[in-house]
């Protein structure tokens, strides 16, 4: 058996097994059973990570806060993310420019020319890594794959990854220059169930957590769109009092929030489905509950993968240091960023060519 072989065979596929999730212990369990000491603990981690680990971020920020002035349009996404938890921009990038780097994004996917450690299966130890696989193979156990280097080998990228009106509501909502910046471009494949994120659940617990999706495809019923529960990323004891599936001792939702536990503390008829266009920007501050993409009829015949650019966000995290060189950009991209798109770049500077054929066979 190759080296290839061995790696399929060793899980044929890794999203089959996924519904089991370690039991939490005792002692969280019983936090998380009491829904305003969990709320309690929950800011007092969130206050100590903005306003003790975070405070040179936020010094930083209001250094520079002529920079980050609004206009009305950013003031009001901001508005909404913090009363709601999410703010979708729709059809805020032209189609054509969208498609263009669809069309690179999606040779470039077919070719494999991801990062072969960014997924579940290898964060999670049932996959080594997804080197040797084919885009087939991928698509039929993976949950979500993500190009390797896009800023290098999508040269439109550059201007939307950076967009200027996209870092202002960043750092007016978060208020400070974050930790984190990280630019990718993700599919995430449709499956016979919800599997990882596509159950509901919270990103984090102790620190914020930012994602901004900038749709490559038209987001319907059949490409799975996010779902957010308005208002549930405040922390209060409502927001705190849906119980995790590992935590109850069920094998479902990959151990995170079913969806019936979600809807004991917000009706169904409250959360939003973000449909829109390609093109159209998505704001999720991720200490909300949500879930994405999450198809409707999963299994369906029709749904199809999603494409997006994801930028993630995130503050001080415990333990956790960020070397500040996530993005692998040009020196020339780099040299012709303007200062407020240097704060976001957290750049490692390439010099040479990396060639990447980006030409439809």
């Amino acid at each position: 058996m190759n080296a290839v072989a061995g790696r399929i065979a060793k899980n044929s596929n890794p999203a089959s097994k996924a519904g089991t999730a370690p039991c939490s212990p005792f002692l969280v369990r019983a936090i998380r059973s009491r829904p305003h000491l969990y709320s309690a603990i929950c800011r007092a981690r969130l206050f100590y990570s903005r306003r003790v680990a975070g405070a040179a971020s936020r010094t930083l920020f209001a250094q520079h806060h002529d920079l980050f002035a609004m206009n009305e349009f950013e003031a009001r996404h901001v508005g909404s993310l913090r009363q709601h938890g999410f703010a979708l921009a729709p059809e805020y990038f032209p189609p054509d420019s969208i498609d263009g780097i669809y069309a690179r994004a999606d040779v470039l996917f077919r070719s494999v020319a991801i990062d072969f450690t960014r997924a579940y299966s290898v964060q999670e130890g049932r996959r080594e890594s997804l080197e040797g696989l084919s885009y087939a193979d991928l698509a039929a156990t993976e949950k979500m794959i993500a190009l390797r280097d896009p800023l290098l080998h999508i040269p439109e990228l550059f201007s939307v990854a950076f967009h200027e009106s996209i870092l202002k509501i960043a750092a007016n909502f978060l208020g400070c220059i974050p930790q984190l910046y990280r630019v990718t471009v993700v599919r995430d494949f449709p499956s016979a169930r919800p599997l990882h994120s596509s159950n509901f659940h919270k990103d984090n617990d102790e620190s914020d957590s930012l994602q901004i999706f900038i749709y490559l495809v038209d987001i319907d019923d059949t490409r799975g769109p996010l779902v957010y529960v308005p208002g549930s990323n405040h922390y209060d004891a409502r927001s705190c009092r849906p119980r995790l599936a590992r935590d109850l001792g069920l094998d479902s939702s990959d151990g995170r929030l079913p969806d019936d536990e979600v809807e004991r503390a917000y009706p169904r008829s409250t959360w939003a489905a973000l449909r829109t266009v390609r093109g159209s920007i998505a704001f999720v501050h991720g200490n909300g509950i949500h879930k994405g993409p999450a198809w409707p009829q999963p299994g369906d015949p029709h749904n199809q993968p999603r494409t997006a650019i994801k930028l993630d966000l995130h503050g001080h995290k415990r333990g956790v240091v960020r070397d500040g060189k996530e993005n692998l950009i040009w020196r020339e991209d780099f040299e012709h960023m303007s200062a407020l798109q240097k704060l976001f770049a957290h750049a490692t500077l390439s010099e040479q060519p990396i060639r990447v054929s980006t030409e439809a066979s």
